[in-house]
Parts: C-alpha cells; structure tokens; sequence
C-alpha cells in the first residue's frame, strides 16, 4: 500500500470515496480525476488559442483592408500626377517639334546661302588664279629666254676653255682634285707642272701615297701615254701605286668588258685604269667605293722579287682582282639607282642604303684576301661564302655576308652549339651563359638581335628565339 498526501483549497469538500473507499476504488477515482482535469486544461488552451487566432486574423484583415485602400487612394493620386505629367512632356515634345522644323528650315536655308556664296568664291579664285598662272607663265618665258641666253653664253665659253689641250687638262686636274678632297681624307697636291711626275700626288692618312694622273681627252688615251705612267712610276718608288682616270673616254687596252681595270708592275705595286669617268651618276661616291681596295693593298702590300712566277701569279690576281672590281661597281651602282628611284623615302632608306655599302666593302675586302691571300686564307674565306645560313633564324643568307668579323665568329660559334630546328625554341638567357664562357658579354649579344636574327625568330621583348635548340 502506498501513502501520500495532497493540498487542497480549505472550503473544498473532500468526497467520502476517498476517506471511505477502498484503496483500489481511490487509486480509480484519483486516476480518473487526474485525466479529467488534464483534459479540460488541454480543451481550454486549444480554445484560447482559437478564439486568439481568430482575433489575430480578424485584426490583420482589418488593417490589410486599410492599407489596401490607402493604397488605392494613393495610386489614384499618382495616376492622375502621371497624366498631368504626360500631357505637360506632351507639350513640350510638340514644341520642341516645331522648334526642330524651324531650325531645318533655317538651316536649308543657310546651305543654299552657303553653296551660293562658295560658287561665287570658287569662281573669283578660279579667275585670279588664271590670272596669276598667266604671269606665271609669261615670268616663266622671260627666265627661260634669259637662261637659253646664258646657257649659249656658257656654251660658247666651254667650248673656247676646250679648244686648248692645256686648258682642257687644267679644269680636268681641277674636277679631280675637288672629287679626291671630297671622296677621301687625305692630302691631295697637284704636281703635273713638275718633269716626270703625275698630274696629282695623294697621300691617304695612313701616309701611303698614289699617284693620279688625269686625262680629259675627246680622243682614247693612247698606249704611249699608259707607257708614259708606267715609266713615271718606276721613277718614284716611294708611291704605293697609281690610278690612270680618262674623264670622257676610254683607254687603249685597258676598256674591255667594262670601265674598270687593273696591273701589277714587275715589282708589286698596282696601276689601276677608269674609263669614261664622268659617265658615273655620282663621281665622288664611285671614287668613295674604291676605299677598301686601298685599305687591302696597304694592309697587304709586300715587296716582290723579279721571279717569272711571281709576276704570272700577279698576273693572274690582277685580273681576278680586275673582275670583281668590276661587279662591285655595278653592286653600288644597282642600290644607288634603288635610291634614287624612291627620293620621298630617302630619308628612312639611309640606313638600309649604308648596310647595302658596308655589305658590298666587305665582300670587296673577301675576294681581295682571296687574291691576295695564301691557300688558308683562302679555304677560310671559301668556307665562309659556302656556308648558308637558315632563313628562319637568320637576316643573312650565307656566313660570308657578315661585315664585322666578331659577329661572323659569333655566327660560327652559334651553329656550332645550337641546332637550328623549326617548331623548336631556346631561351636567351642559356645562349648568354653560354656565350660568356667565349667572351661574348650579354649586352653585346644582345645588340645582335637586329644585325643577326630575323624578327620572327627573335622579337623585340621576347625570352626566347624561335627555331633554336640547345644539342
């Protein structure tokens, strides 16, 4: 049996089932009670919370309804501002309107004005202009008249200055002498009044000295004025050598296959002979492509013995020597006529035109160290002109074409490390680190970029060169 106690209000009455009952029939009514109570709590509470739900809702509805009307009165009011506003742009699009056809009619207006006052303009130029080409023209005949005049004059006197032998080679020591001065940096004298001596004695920097001897000649220059200078040679032995220029003709012998020739005296030096001088489009810069047969023929100059096969050698190399002398003229002639064609582009053709120079010097200099030179130097050379170049790596087509000799050893040694592959590439930093074991600094090597390679191979700003790999 279980005893427990409970509290209860004091003017509640207990029931005798509880103080009369059996303990089964209290265990049943306190079970009982204790449901019923539980459940009238729960019916109240879902009933509160009805009656409070409905009310919430009531209240929401009713303020919905408010707001929803305050809402439609203030739609109403900013429909009936949108419509007053519409007819207010209205208005003003109407009178824009017609502002605009206003304006178009003022301005088809001011265009007919214009076009009309630009006829009158134009024609009033027009007839001035006519005006001014009409004195132009008659200035024009007036100077023409006057320059015939003096071109007659001028005429008349050349042709008296011609008429004497004497005169005639005076003004042709006189244009050589300004040629020399101008093509070369040297000490020019003219000698031809003394006995036995060329017309010009020059004397190069380097203190070698060449005698000239100048003919401006209407007639060939004979055999006996070649055997003339030849003698005049051997008599001054301190002179490196002579050149035989005839200003307007040719020269007996020495003309054949172009204006150009050249022979070795029996003891080394040279006699060189130009015909028809003044034919040239550009007398100094002709005598200017003549300066590294000279700087050859000093580097190389040696004195030779009186021996049979020493002179056929000579023979022999004179007139190799002859022939490539030849087509290097016709070389600087070609790029100066390229030059010429383009005078609107002079200016940014300079450089190219110098390369074009420098390019045909230093193919002038390797036939001359061919002729010149022995059986080693010549393989060298042979093997430099043999040996082409990839187009897609390189600006030049073969070895030899390099002026500056350490850009053709760095070329050399380049194709020697590396391999020339399309679709390859090469960092140009590996081609630093390798090139400072041979002397060749990193700014040096990049200054090659242009000189060296193509564009497409190695581009301004670019870490690599295309078509390189390292073996």
């Amino acid at each position: 049996m279980k005893k427990f106690s409970v509290t209860i209000p004091t003017e509640f009455e207990v029931p005798s089932l509880y103080s009369d009952g059996k303990p089964a029939d209290i265990a049943i009514a306190l079970r009982l009670g204790a449901e019923a109570v539980t459940f009238i709590q729960k019916r109240g509470a879902d009933t509160m919370r009805k009656e409070t739900h409905a009310e919430a809702v009531r209240q929401a509805t009713e303020e919905f309804t408010e707001q929803l009307k305050a809402a439609e009165e203030g739609a109403a009011t900013a429909l009936t501002k949108l419509r007053q506003e519409k007819l207010r742009v209205e208005e003003a699009m109407r009178a824009s309107q017609l502002r605009i056809d206003a304006l178009e009619a003022s301005a088809s207006s001011l265009r007919l004005q214009i076009q009309k006052e630009v006829r009158e303009s134009v024609h009033e130029l027009l007839v001035s202009k006519d005006e001014q080409i009409s004195r132009l023209q008659q200035t024009l005949d007036k100077s023409m008249e006057g320059v015939g005049k003096r071109v007659e004059s001028l005429q008349q006197s050349i042709t008296k200055t011609f008429a004497s032998s004497k005169e005639k080679g005076s003004l042709g020591e006189t244009l050589m002498e300004g040629y020399l001065k101008r093509a070369y940096d040297c000490d020019v004298q003219v000698v031809g009044k003394g006995s036995e001596t060329a017309d010009i004695r020059l004397t190069r920097s380097t203190g070698a000295a060449y005698f000239w001897e100048i003919k401006n000649y209407t007639r060939m220059v004979s055999t006996e004025e070649v055997n003339k200078f030849r003698r005049d040679l051997r008599l001054h032995p301190d002179v490196l050598g002579g050149v035989l220029v005839s200003l307007r003709q040719g020269i007996v012998g020495k003309s054949r296959g172009g204006d150009i020739d050249l022979e070795f005296l029996e003891d080394g030096r040279f006699i060189l002979y130009m015909s028809q001088f003044m034919g040239q489009d550009d007398p100094v810069f002709y005598l200017q492509t003549m300066r590294p047969f000279f700087d050859t023929i000093e580097a190389m100059a040696k004195p030779v013995k009186e021996e049979a096969e020493t002179i056929r050698v000579l023979e022999m190399k004179a007139a190799l020597m002859t022939n490539l002398l030849r087509s290097h003229a016709l070389s600087i002639t070609k790029h100066k006529n390229s030059l010429v064609g383009h005078k609107k582009r002079t200016d940014a053709m300079f450089a190219e035109f110098s390369s074009y120079v420098l390019e045909a010097e230093a193919q002038l200099q390797t036939v001359l160290r061919v002729a010149m030179g022995g059986d080693s130097e010549t393989s060298e050379v042979l093997t430099e002109t043999e040996t082409h170049l990839p187009c897609i790596v390189f600006v030049k087509e073969r070895l030899s074409d390099f002026v500056d000799d350490r850009t053709r050893e760095f070329v050399k040694w380049l194709l020697t490390t590396v391999e020339v592959r399309e679709g390859t590439q090469i960092e140009i930093k590996d081609i630093i680190e390798l090139g400072r074991k041979k002397g060749y600094s990193e700014k040096w090597i990049r200054s090659l970029r242009e000189e060296v390679f193509q564009e497409s191979a190695w581009s301004k700003g670019s870490r690599f060169i295309q078509g390189l790999r390292q073996t």
